[in-house]
């Protein structure tokens, strides 16, 4: 991620509150043979569900209470260890590894279901830690809690260890399935260039998260605009999709922020953000150093013995014509201006940043031996078309932060777009007409990042919203 940058904090709690969040299910099972099962929902203090497209699995924490008097004490080989009744962490005993059952459900009846039946339950990381000793039996312990692919990663047999020969969008599903051997619903955006690649016993995770950068999606038109890809987890399954198609996807909600005491959003807008933290993380020097805006590729070529210089900007002449073409999607209007005062290049030629590679001609052959002489002619790995355009592509995403708290909405996701407005510097009472909203930081957002927060008393979740480029785009309500 790129560097933090100056931050501006600007907070408003909103008269009504967050309706607390329903939930309906909270079974562990215990690892025995006797598959013991108990519920703690009664017990349950706070709940918290995370996602995010930077991280390979959804996560999920519980703060329970446990009142030591809710399972019979188990029987012990050495010793009495009977008679009476223990809490649920030591009656079934909780060590780690334990399935979870979660259901739970907002007010907008938008419900997340993680369990047997739909094929997503979650486990528990690790031991709860032991609590502190009180004045009375009821004793908190938090429950950390992962998905099952999360810890199938660390086992040996789905290390990733066959070659490879075909679309990188169809290794990822094979990865999945066969390796992982995930039964969740995947959805992965189809790429458009052919990549040959070995294992070499990685981690499956780790391959997926390689071969996301190294893809190309089909929906690009032309060669070397754009690449990069992420891969991550939500409670619909997983997805590896492009960052041009996440930065461009249909905004799924229109969210606003103002200083006005009315709970309710003005009209056109679905909800009204109850606080509001402005992160500018473009640090020009860490931008620059990432290679964010200009690269420089040399590529060595073993057979001819040559050097390949291939220079770009993407802001100069030639950036901006991709943007005016389409084959570099953004999520705002344009990508920023820069001083021109550092360049003492010719626009179009000038880099911040190199990359040393060798042209993979002939490498990894696959297939036929009648096939192999003419595939050893031909590149597997097309570096000066993919290498640093992902390298800018994945720079330039975080230009501009926003995080921000909504009510409780369980029909959001890592990955869906969301239209976002603030009011103009100065103005403390929006009403959303055109000349009061931000230009400059309204418009379309990326879901990096969400948490569900529930309590007894409240529900909320937060957004961390981000993007690649400056100035609004679109409106709160699109047209169809």
């Amino acid at each position: 991620m790129a560097g933090q940058g100056n931050k501006t904090k600007k907070s408003h709690l909103s008269g009504k509150t967050s309706e607390p969040a329903f939930i309906k299910k909270l079974d562990i099972q215990s690892n025995n043979e006797d598959g013991i099962d108990a519920s703690i929902v009664g017990g349950t203090v706070r709940l918290q569900y995370w996602e995010s497209i930077l991280q390979d699995s959804i996560r999920a924490s519980v703060v329970f209470t446990d009142t030591g008097n809710t399972l019979p004490k188990r029987k012990r080989k050495f010793g009495s260890g009977s008679g009476g009744k223990v809490g649920v962490v030591e009656g079934l005993p909780i060590i780690g590894g334990e399935q979870v059952t979660l259901k739970i459900e907002d007010n907008q009846g938008n419900a997340l279901d993680f369990s047997n039946e739909n094929d997503n339950p979650f486990f528990i990381i690790q031991k709860p830690s032991i609590p502190t000793l009180g004045e009375t039996t009821n004793k908190a312990y938090e429950l950390k809690l992962a998905s099952k692919e999360f810890l199938d990663n660390e086992e040996g047999w789905s290390r990733v260890r066959t070659c490879f020969s075909g679309q990188v969008s169809d290794h990822v599903k094979t990865i999945l399935e066969d390796n992982l051997k995930t039964e969740k619903d995947l959805d992965i955006e189809e790429t458009k260039k052919p990549l040959d690649f070995i294992g070499r016993n990685k981690k499956a995770f780790f391959i997926l998260n390689d071969l996301a950068k190294k893809a190309v999606s089909s929906k690009i038109e032309g060669e070397g605009n754009t690449a990069g890809y992420f891969f991550w987890e939500t409670a619909n399954g997983f997805h590896f999709k492009s960052i041009d198609t996440l930065l461009t996807g249909k905004q799924k909600l229109s969210i606003i922020y103002n200083e006005s005491a009315n709970p309710d959003p003005p009209a056109g807008y679905d909800v009204k953000a109850l606080s509001l933290d402005m992160t500018s993380p473009l640090n020009v020097q860490k931008k620059k150093q990432r290679g964010a805006y200009a690269t420089r590729s040399m590529l060595l070529d073993p057979f001819k013995g040559i050097w390949e210089c291939v220079s770009e900007n993407a802001l100069g002449e030639e950036g901006k014509q991709k943007v005016d073409d389409g084959n570099l999607k953004l999520a705002g209007d344009s990508l920023p201006k820069l001083n021109t005062t550092f360049d003492k290049d010719e626009a179009d030629t000038g880099f911040t940043r190199t990359t040393w590679n060798m042209i993979s001609t002939g490498q990894l052959n696959y297939g036929p031996i009648a096939d192999q002489l003419d595939k050893s002619r031909k590149i597997n790995f097309d570096y000066s078309k993919v290498f640093n355009q992902s390298i800018r592509r994945y720079n330039q995403l975080f230009a501009s932060q926003i995080t921000t708290v909504i009510p409780g909405d369980f029909s959001l996701h890592a990955g869906d777009t969301v239209f976002m407005d603030i009011p103009e510097s100065g103005t403390t009472q929006n009403k959303a007409c055109s000349d009061e909203v931000n230009k400059e930081e309204g418009g379309l957002y990326l879901i990096t990042d969400l948490c569900h927060f529930i309590t007894a008393k409240e529900t909320y979740t937060k957004l961390v919203l981000t993007r690649d480029s400056f100035g609004r785009v679109g409106s709160p309500t699109p047209k169809e």
